[in-house]
């Protein structure tokens, strides 16, 4: 259990840093600023989606992966 919970936090500590790069060079591209907007809901929706699945086995429930 132990384990699982280090992992989980490993895994939202890595997926936060690539979210922030990612982030950050989208800024730097000449978009329109709601296509900027929509492009970094779903680069959250990813990141939050990510984070639920590794979750879920945590929860008692079967998860994807």
């Amino acid at each position: 259990m132990t384990s699982a919970l280090i992992a989980l936090i490993i895994t939202i500590i890595v997926v936060g840093i690539v979210l922030y790069i990612v982030t950050l060079l989208l800024d730097m591209l000449p978009m329109d600023a709601q296509f900027k907007q929509i492009a970094k809901v779903l680069i959250i929706l990813v990141a939050v989606l990510i984070v639920i699945v590794k979750a879920l086995p945590l929860l008692g429930v079967a998860g994807l992966g």
